[in-house]
């Protein structure tokens, strides 16, 4: 099935970025080189976090255009180049390959990673039907469409999803470590030691990070389990020994990234002044 974006009129489009986000720095960059900046508006998160709140973004770099959240996270920078342009884009929709889709646009998201994986509650996840819609490519087909591919999908990963959450493990376990690792190190500013590490956080402390971490503002999507949940426990310490276990791998990777995006930060990235 093919979806058709007519982008002949002048249009209004947002672009919700964090300055540690590569993605975000990468497609800033893009656009840069392509003469496109302006047609956009940037909003940083972490200056502005409840204009993003406001907007239900839980996936940096997410674009809006006309109000509409098109991208969220993974981004087809030619695609959305086309668009900006002012071209007709065609979207070629392949009902196979929509779970594939939706897990990867997870999997990008570190909020809806980590919900989905202390949770496994498909049925609530995909009422955040825009981020699905985004990721899936589902946004750019007409309504009528772009519902029944949605409807389809959300009925096979209510019915299937725990099955895919086994398959897809071990790029969230990765997620999630990385992510920790990567607070440490915005913590600290330096590399500390596995020993350090596990004796200022326990997994006690692990779990509260994953869960209050998990798309929760305030109370709200704030699902706290009891450490004497067995089920939920037995999940966060796989992702806590899976975090020790590559302990020295994500820190290194993590800490030669955010040191690249230090230097890009001074000049690059472009906030939307309110």
């Amino acid at each position: 099935m093919q979806g058709k974006l007519n982008c002949e009129i002048e249009m209004e489009v947002q672009i919700f970025t964090h300055k540690n986000c590569v993605e975000c720095n990468m497609l800033l960059e893009y656009l840069e080189n392509k003469g496109l900046l302006g047609k956009v508006k940037i909003i940083d998160t972490e200056l502005y976090p409840f204009l993003a709140f406001e907007k239900g973004v839980i996936s940096t770099p997410s674009i809006f255009i006309d109000g509409k959240l098109v991208y969220a996270g993974i981004v087809d920078f030619e695609e959305f180049e086309r668009i900006l342009s002012g071209q007709k884009v065609t979207k070629q929709i392949d009902k196979a390959s929509l779970v594939e889709k939706l897990m990867l646009g997870i999997v990008d998201s570190f909020a809806a990673t980590a919900w989905l994986y202390i949770n496994r509650d498909f049925d609530s996840f995909l009422a955040q039907k825009d981020f699905v819609m985004a990721v899936t490519g589902l946004s750019l087909l007409d309504e009528r469409e772009g519902d029944e591919y949605y409807n389809y999908l959300r009925n096979v990963m209510v019915k299937e999803g725990d099955r895919y959450l086994e398959e897809w493990k071990p790029r969230m376990l990765r997620n999630i470590s990385s992510n920790f690792i990567r607070e440490i190190f915005w913590l600290y500013e330096r590399k500390i030691s596995k020993e350090t590490l596990t004796q200022k956080y326990p997994v006690e402390v692990f779990a509260h990070w994953l869960m209050i971490r998990s798309g929760a503002v305030g109370r709200v999507g704030l699902r706290i389990y009891p450490l004497s949940d067995s089920t939920v426990m037995k999940r966060v310490l796989e992702a806590y020994n899976f975090m020790l276990e590559n302990y020295d791998e994500i820190f290194n990777k993590v800490q030669k990234e955010q040191m690249e995006l230090k230097t890009k930060n001074k000049e690059q990235v472009r906030y939307l002044q309110l």
